[in-house]
């Protein structure tokens, strides 16, 4: 384990400085910060060498919206070096009235001393009641300014952004519906990023038309880990434009048929396009609803996949029913979905599900997502892959379909997501008896 010191420029505040404290304690390869001390301008961070470097610890400190550096032997903090200015401001009111610098200085030290004791307390008692670090900042500074007559400056500071309010799930899948259905109705670009994730290889993207390439975004194709036989019906829950759809109907052959379903009808009338384009006569698609999908007897499918839709949905219970109905006893499930790891910060999670963005806003843990399979009656649930996003797939995914359609992240949320979002491959099994 080793020790540093960062200087951090703009941690005047305990507010400020617990804000710090929390974003390194948050960060893997943190053990410990025992100093934390906006006074000084400081923190001391105890880590783990191999873990994470100097360079990234300062990252840390800088995506919450300080400035920091290496702390060098003498070096002062911001407010020693603010200190150094007032020395000239004390010598002045010393002549001005006759009065002894010393005195004056010990008596502003004092009345500091009083008021960063105040402040901690307010800090202290707003954190311990709930507020975030913001708002209880605001909220602090502007009870200090009125207490000395600063009305205008307390209205300015005190500004709380009101907590944005949940949306219902029939709000949740109409904003998606209308998502995928205005990028089907642009007719979608293809992306090399998505493509890579879901693992379609040249050969299988040789076999599907461009209008189902362009609109897909995937994170796993099912069909490599299916294992479709010839004459199986498998079914796709949540299809888009027909890229799964295509693939699959080559698996099962002519005497197999594939259905595939979706709520979007502009990624439908692409997803019948791509099918007549392939020549395709085993396969067929419906503009439905994956938690009720009518057009599918109870116990008709071999097969159910889906790539990356499920995590759409905010009620995932209600599809694992209705693949449950669906599937003939002895059927299995082969599914590509977006789960988190469980270290994603609530915050940035609560954020992502008030916008519900893209896959992130309906990403549930790993085990609370497996265990709503169980709980639909499933048996022998495997992952086949479990793959931690990388850098550059995160960022595409916080915004799937696409920039222009969704609302925006904020890049230091889309950090935070870094290595806490991951692609899930799994396959289940419907029991031969219920």
């Amino acid at each position: 384990m080793e020790k540093i010191v960062l200087n951090i420029k703009g941690m005047n505040t305990p507010c400020c400085a617990e804000e710090v404290r929390e974003a390194l304690l948050k960060t893997k390869g943190v053990n410990n910060v025992p100093i934390c001390c906006p006074k000084r301008g400081i923190a001391e961070i105890e880590f783990e060498a191999g873990e994470i470097t100097i360079e990234e610890l300062i990252k840390v400190v800088e995506e919450a919206g300080f400035k920091a550096k290496v702390k060098e032997a003498g070096e002062e903090g911001e407010l020693q070096e603010l200190m150094k200015k007032f020395e000239t401001e004390f010598q002045k009111l010393a002549q001005k009235y006759n009065l002894d610098k010393k005195d004056i200085e010990e008596h502003w030290n004092q009345v500091k001393k009083e008021a960063a004791e105040v402040y901690q307390r307010c800090c202290d008692w707003s954190l311990g009641h709930g507020l975030e670090i913001k708002d209880a900042e605001t909220y602090c500074q502007s009870a200090m300014l009125v207490g000395f007559g600063k009305l205008l400056w307390a209205e300015e500071i005190f500004k709380v952004k009101e907590k944005s309010k949940k949306m219902t799930n029939e709000e949740i899948k109409k904003v998606v519906k209308n998502r995928y259905d205005e990028f089907g109705e642009e007719g979608g670009f293809i992306c090399p990023i998505m493509n890579n994730l879901a693992g379609y290889t040249p050969e299988q993207l040789s076999l599907v038309p461009e209008v189902s390439r362009k609109v897909s975004r995937g994170c796993g194709n099912p069909t490599i880990f299916a294992d479709l036989k010839p004459g199986e019906l498998v079914c796709d829950f949540g299809c888009g434009g027909g890229i799964d759809v295509v693939l699959a109907s080559h698996k099962i052959g002519p005497t197999g048929t594939v259905v595939g379903v979706d709520f979007a009808p502009h990624l439908i009338e692409l997803a019948s396009q791509a099918i007549k384009e392939a020549g395709l006569k085993n396969a067929k698609v419906f503009i439905g609803d994956i938690e009720h999908f009518e057009k599918m007897p109870d116990s008709s499918a071999d097969v159910i996949i889906s790539n990356c839709v499920i995590c759409l949905d905010p009620d995932k219970k209600a599809i694992y029913r209705e693949a449950f109905r669906i599937l003939k006893p002895g059927g299995r499930l082969a599914i590509s979905d977006i789960v988190d790891t469980g270290d994603l910060d609530p915050q940035v999670e609560e954020r992502f599900e008030l916008v519900w963005q893209g896959p992130f806003g309906g990403a549930l843990e790993e085990n609370e997502y497996l265990n709503i399979v169980k709980e639909a009656g499933f048996k022998d649930i495997k992952v086949v892959i479990r793959h931690p996003l990388t850098p550059p797939e995160v960022t595409k995914m916080a915004s799937c379909p696409t920039e222009e359609l969704i609302s925006p992240v904020t890049k230091e949320d889309i950090v935070q997501a870094r290595g806490k979002i991951a692609s899930l491959k799994f396959t289940a099994i419907k029991p031969q008896t219920s």
